[in-house]
């Protein structure tokens, strides 16, 4: 445990459910979670063809790593998602250890026609890591493979999670830009372009992309590096498009110290929120941020504030009196104020980690610029989360500082083609299927696309951010990838012609 809790984001509050959600009971409720409202893209993707278990024995002796199969008392802890939205039994589950291994669980799928789906962290959004088919588990392929201390890159296995790179570029005084949630792969943080505190700093976490080795759909290994149209779109084209991914090679940063802090507002929250998301824009590029506000579990007994809250949760490259500088009166009126001043580096980190529990949620996202959030546009949203149908769990809607760094490259630098914006907004709906009838659910995630509509048109807010896909989006090429998806199609002919790798918001040959 850090210095103090950490805010209560979409999975931190989960802490009090967690028991629950691990020990639940998940089949009968899972079907119905696929057909939520608001929900039309989800491909459920039934396995059209079971391949005998001759053939599961054949695979099982192609490999060096484990097959895991569903008499396994393991089984269920290997592929359940973090959204239990999206749960599917897969017919196997492959442990890979190798390149190797990955080519010939890809070679094993052809010949046998099962569909098959690869999983880092199984923190996909939109249960695109899910599978009823072959499961290609990469988390025995972890950890950091090659250090060059000359040039300050690492190499690190693909199917590392960020728990792992955390402590190993802790041992080497090093960092990254990276996020907080300890279980997600380092792999699909990356390839959908990788957002956190330090992105103002250094750039998102793809920016720093030099390398990758994937193994390709007929089976071969390349290494994409600086100047090749394949890593271009590996840094922010998203997991699943190109290749399986074994490796990534990023440029680090030694650490330093840091203050971290956490604020939070129980009265005139959209004044609040208003000056916040105004103040904050005068920050050096050392001060990353996430501002959230949050909506209570209709229970609300069982929290310690019945109403709204808004709150701040980040750290700074500086001291604490320029970060009281920074806020302002804002300081002085926070209701809880919990602040370490010039922590080491990667114990500040152990502060504002988050732990993760399934359970079921949706998120839809855009991005957006501080010049479009007047105060009757803070005011609107405000209003609207007030009235949002509250279910057994917390929900909030949030904002991300981006900008910074961020916005140094041009969007068709990289495939990440967000850039020139000040927030990453977005809108969190959660529910524990055990205890919030379907009604109330649909009701809710109806509410969360009027409250979405209602942020494009009063901001003018463009796009989506690739890592929180959003099946329901009706044009998610242009929402994640803007004018680089042509780019994007013609890098997916070249390595990928008849889509192996394919899933329901997948990038498309040409």
């Amino acid at each position: 445990m850090g210095a103090f809790e950490t805010a209560t984001a979409r999975r931190s509050i989960l802490k009090g459910f967690g028991a629950l959600a691990v020990g639940a009971s998940l089949p009968a409720k899972a079907a119905w979670g696929q057909k939520l409202l608001a929900n039309p893209g989800v491909e459920l993707h039934p396995q059209v063809h079971c391949p005998p278990p001759s053939a599961w024995s054949d695979l099982a002796r192609a490999l060096k790593g484990a097959l895991v199969m569903p008499d396994d008392p393991f089984f269920g802890d290997y592929y359940r998602p973090n959204n239990l939205r999206f749960i599917k039994r897969p017919g196997g589950i492959a442990r890979c250890s190798s390149a190797d291994d990955v080519a010939a669980c890809l070679n094993w799928a052809k010949t046998t026609n099962t569909p098959f789906a690869v999983r880092s962290g199984g923190h996909n959004y939109a249960g695109y890591s899910n599978t009823e088919g072959l499961l290609i588990d990469m988390s025995p392929m972890a950890g950091i493979l090659e250090v060059d201390e000359k040039s300050g890159t690492v190499k690190i296995a693909g199917g590392t999670i960020n728990s792992l790179v955390y402590k190993a570029l802790e041992r080497l005084g090093r960092t990254i830009t990276h996020g907080r949630c300890d279980g997600v792969g380092a792999a699909g943080f990356l390839l959908g372009g990788g957002i956190g505190f330090n992105m103002r700093l250094y750039g998102i976490g793809s920016d720093l992309l030099h390398k990758t080795d994937l193994v390709l759909a007929d089976g071969t290994t390349i290494t994409a590096s600086d100047g090749d149209d394949l890593l271009w779109a590996c840094q922010g084209g998203g997991g699943g498009n190109f290749g399986i991914n074994t490796s990534f090679t990023l440029q680090t940063f030694k650490v330093s110290t840091v203050t971290v802090f956490e604020l939070s507002w129980s009265k005139d929250l959209d004044t609040v929120l208003y000056n916040l998301l105004h103040r904050l824009q005068e920050a050096p590029n050392g001060f990353g941020c996430k501002i959230s506000v949050s909506v209570p579990a209709r229970d609300a007994n069982c929290f310690a504030n019945a109403g709204m809250t808004v709150s701040v949760l980040g750290q700074a490259h500086f001291g604490q009196a320029a970060v009281e500088k920074l806020f302002g009166d804002l300081w002085q009126a926070a209701d809880k104020k919990k602040v370490e001043a010039d922590m080491a580096y990667w114990s500040a980190q152990d502060v504002l980690s988050e732990a993760t529990f399934p359970y079921y949620y949706r998120e839809k996202s855009t991005f957006m610029n501080t010049s479009t959030l007047t105060k009757d546009t803070v005011a609107a949203l405000m209003d609207s989360a007030r009235g949002m149908p509250r279910t057994s769990m917390g929900s909030a809607f949030k904002f991300f500082q981006v900008g910074g760094a961020v916005n140094n490259k041009k969007p068709g630098q990289t495939a990440f083609v967000h850039r020139g914006y000040d927030w990453l907004f977005s809108s969190e709906v959660n529910w524990w299927a055990p205890k919030d009838p379907d009604s109330l659910v649909n009701e809710a995630l109806a509410w969360q696309e009027g409250f979405y509509a209602l942020a494009l048109a009063r901001t003018k807010a463009v796009g989506a951010y690739q890592n929180f896909p959003d099946p329901s989006l009706k044009d998610w090429q242009q929402d994640y990838y803007g004018d680089n998806y042509a780019k994007l199609r013609a890098v997916k002919t070249k390595v990928d012609p008849k889509s192996l790798f394919s899933y329901a918001q997948g990038i498309k040959p040409v």
